[in-house]
């Protein structure tokens, strides 16, 4: 009948308190090297301490200045939702940001990017990419970290990126806002042109002696029935003859008034516009609501030394236990000399 072999004929050391007590000089030994090892590889000489600081900011609801002042029942002070929030990140992280935060900061220099570099613009990316971050946070808000060895240059670029948000969507918006006016005010100009016209027809016409082509029919016709009931042919000729003017000249009249009126309304739309493209041209709006500025930190986040003094001397000891175990299972089989 076979019998299971016993653990305890595989090795003279399972009972593990018998085997740390043979063995702890040299895995005290071994956990103090690692201890060391990890304190002076993760020192500055080794790796470059990170500072970081953050910025968080609310999005503001997006929407032009001239709707909310000209009444178009917008609540300019509302905050953003997920849309908005959306939209921020994607103008922090644009292309637009990153190469004027490059420019502002100088950081190919910064980074000790040499200019001979053969890929010095992918290597720019990488870096800023690891450094520089924005999320949106459970509550709604929008966080930008940034991680550098300057702690001063750190708070520097974070709050010179929030500023860059309001930046960059105000150089959007008013590239856009100078295109409607620009339409508008070729719009403009050309009914004021169109209005001068009318208003010389006008004057042309009412020069004829027609200033109210209605009033003067009716009151004319009254005249001319009071002369015809006394006989009065002086009058009759001179009003047939004023008649003869209004009839001629009374339907041009009528469509250059109406003409006036029309394009006098389409005037006032038109300025409206002009107004509001102007209002957004010339006006700095802030898409945010910045509720924590920057600092400069105190203490560095990166790297986090005593994690690693720990991780190197967790696996050190791990893995000197495993070496010791299969050391004196060798032994027990007799393919290591015993001592």
């Amino acid at each position: 009948m076979e019998t299971t072999p016993n653990v305890n004929q595989e090795f003279d050391s399972t009972n593990i308190f018998v085997f740390f007590i043979r063995w702890w000089k040299h895995l005290a030994i071994l956990c103090f090297a690692a201890a060391l090892m990890g304190a002076i590889f993760s020192s500055p000489m080794f790796i470059t301490p990170l500072y970081e600081s953050t910025v968080l900011m609310f999005p503001a609801k997006s929407t032009s200045l001239s709707r909310a002042v000209f009444g178009t029942n917008v609540d300019f002070l509302e905050y953003g939702d997920v849309d908005d929030a959306e939209r921020l990140l994607q103008v922090l992280g644009s292309t637009a940001v990153r190469d004027r935060v490059v420019e502002l900061f100088d950081l190919y220099d910064h980074y000790e990017i040499p200019e001979d570099s053969k890929y010095r613009n992918t290597t720019l990316r990488r870096i800023y990419g690891s450094n520089v971050s924005a999320r949106r946070t459970p509550y709604g808000a929008v966080e930008v970290r940034v991680r550098d060895r300057d702690p001063e240059m750190a708070a520097n670029m974070a709050n010179v990126i929030a500023a860059l948000a309001d930046t960059i969507q105000n150089d959007i918006r008013q590239q856009r806002a100078l295109l409607a006016y620009q339409v508008a005010k070729q719009r403009h100009d050309n009914i004021i042109y169109e209005i001068g016209v009318t208003e010389d027809s006008l004057r042309v016409i009412m020069q004829k002696g027609i200033y109210e082509y209605e009033a003067q029919a009716e009151m004319l016709t009254q005249q001319l029935a009071i002369d015809l009931s006394r006989g009065n042919t002086q009058g009759i000729r001179a009003i047939e003859k004023q008649l003869e003017v209004i009839q001629q000249y009374g339907g041009s009249f009528m469509t250059q008034k109406a003409h006036l009126e029309q394009v006098s309304r389409t005037l006032h739309g038109v300025q409206r516009i002009m107004q509001e493209a102007r209002a957004d041209l010339d006006n700095f709006v802030s898409f945010k609501f910045l509720i924590d500025d920057a600092f400069v930190a105190e203490r560095k986040v990166y790297p986090v030394r005593w994690l690693i003094v720990f991780m190197a001397t967790f696996a050190a000891a791990f893995m000197g236990v495993v070496v010791l175990m299969t050391y004196e299972n060798l032994q027990k089989k007799g393919l290591l000399p015993l001592k």
